[in-house]
């Protein structure tokens, strides 16, 4: 199965990179084309799951516009993280028919579990029932993601939205103004700050892209 490589440059605004995710769905949906894998850095964003409360934004909305911080209700599941610009963002839009679903969470855990192997960095899944990728006490990456039912010509299909965001360059000022994952006092780490050195973003969508090919099974269609 074929899978096609959306690789954007620069920094995209939230609502950009939905409009992105949506495009791919009904490109499946209308044109049974292929599953889509999109990498990409998001503007400063603060996204609400879909169960999210709000007090767990801890800025007021005044203080966060002066800071370019923009603030996003979306339907993925999970509660409340941070999207900036030092972050490896991925949204797989994937046709469960093609891939088992009760699969996905946990692949979608372990091409990153594989990637940052590749950087010498042990991480797993969860932590004390708390979701996301972990090393040791910190998080370095969140995930959350929803389930599309959508009718196409051959009949019902769900499809993947949303991903996760790996915490690559040690900019983490901005989570100061949340409770990530909805809960005071978690600790977060990033690549940079566990390796004591810079990291370079298109070496790492390459070594991503391998990672997720592999563990899901595709070719890449570029």
């Amino acid at each position: 199965m074929k899978c096609n490589i959306l690789n954007i440059e620069g920094e995209l605004e939230y609502s950009t990179g939905l409009m992105l995710q949506k495009s791919a769905l009904y490109n499946i949906k209308d044109n049974d084309a292929y599953d889509t894998l999109i990498l990409l850095r998001h503007t400063p964003t603060i996204t609400l799951g879909y169960f999210a409360k709000n007090q767990n934004i801890l800025a007021p909305n005044n203080f966060l516009m002066k800071r370019g911080i923009q603030v996003h209700r979306t339907d993925r599941g999970g509660d409340v993280t941070y999207h900036g610009p030092g972050q490896l963002i991925c949204y797989p839009i994937i046709d469960t028919q093609r891939k088992q679903l009760r699969e996905y969470k946990s692949k979608l855990c372990q091409s990153l579990i594989d990637l940052l192997q590749k950087y010498n960095i042990k991480a797993e899944e969860g932590h004390k029932k708390l979701s996301g990728l972990w090393v040791g006490d910190k998080k370095i990456a969140a995930i959350g993601y929803a389930l599309k039912k959508i009718q196409a010509r051959e009949g019902t299909k769900t499809i993947t939205m949303h991903g996760f965001a790996l915490n690559v360059l040690d900019e983490m000022e901005n989570f100061c103004h949340i409770n990530p994952c909805g809960m005071s006092g978690i600790k977060l780490t990033n690549m940079e700050q566990i390796l004591g050195k810079q990291i370079g973003f298109k070496e790492l969508k390459e070594n991503y892209v391998k990672a997720f090919v592999k563990v899901f099974n595709y070719e890449i269609d570029e």
